[in-house]
């Protein structure tokens, strides 16, 4: 069942570039509420579906069930297209984090560099206009992205998909250089002590997607030596910087 909802869009037209919305598109839209249709979150096999649904599974008789659907946001503009919308921005919070990445950044000359990026789920991608058959094949993956910094404008990320379409990626899915809380902060949280010592303070990378399906809201994920992932709570660390440096261990 679809419900009816009005979306207030950000402020900010290189936001909405960011979910790969046209740019005259963008700078029509900026700050406007918009209808939106938005579909309920689904779990797995509560709906029979055509073959070409995406994602589905088949019962042993041949019938199509849906696979777990999130809740899906969209518009149809005056041309008759339909475009997503992340689900965040239902409940759009403006107000800034000062832990959080800041999108812009200040240089003396336009500077274009490589990095590597970890994509979150299928769905995320596919929110920003991202076709799915493309959101399937590279979610969860490292992939290589090209950064763009220019003077006093924000952050430029583009990841070109395994056909070479370019697509915009949001800034703040880059890697975070955070340095994590006190040893005795991380035990609290329930990480072993030894864990907790030889991370003490340390700086470490860590792949974090806002609003992402395969990220909690108040927590960090890093890695130790063997690659066990234990969680921290973003309010107890400092945020350095972004992207992929080879000092910091990813």
């Amino acid at each position: 069942m679809t419900d009816k909802s009005q979306l207030r869009l950000p402020r900010d037209e290189f936001r909405l570039e960011e979910v790969n919305l046209p740019g005259n598109l963008s700078r029509s839209l900026v700050g406007e509420s918009l209808l939106v249709e938005v579909l309920p979150e689904e779990l797995p096999g509560t709906r029979k579906v055509d073959p070409d649904d995406v994602p589905c599974w088949i019962e042993p008789d041949g019938t199509y069930w849906n696979d777990y659907r999130p809740i899906r946001v969209s518009f149809t503009d005056a041309d008759g297209r339909v475009w997503r919308l992340p689900r965040g921005w239902l409940n759009l919070d403006t107000t800034p984090n000062e832990n959080e990445i800041q999108s812009t950044y200040s240089v003396t000359k336009e500077i274009v560099f490589e990095e590597a990026i970890n994509l979150p789920s299928e769905w995320d991608l596919w929110e920003i206009n991202i076709p799915w058959s493309e959101s399937a094949r590279a979610r969860g993956r490292s992939q290589r992205v090209q950064v763009q910094l220019s003077p006093d404008q924000p952050i430029k990320v583009v990841w070109r998909d395994s056909s070479g379409n370019a697509w915009r990626i949001p800034h703040d899915w880059r890697r975070r250089r955070i340095s994590l809380p006190r040893c005795e902060v991380l035990i609290a949280q329930g990480i072993p002590d030894d864990v907790a010592e030889r991370f003490s303070e340390k700086a470490v990378s860590v792949n974090y997607h806002p609003g992402s399906l395969c990220c909690l809201p108040d927590q960090y994920r890093f890695r130790d030596e063997m690659g066990n992932r234990w969680p921290v709570f973003k309010k107890d660390c400092v945020v350095l910087g972004f992207g992929d440096k080879s000092e910091f261990q990813a």
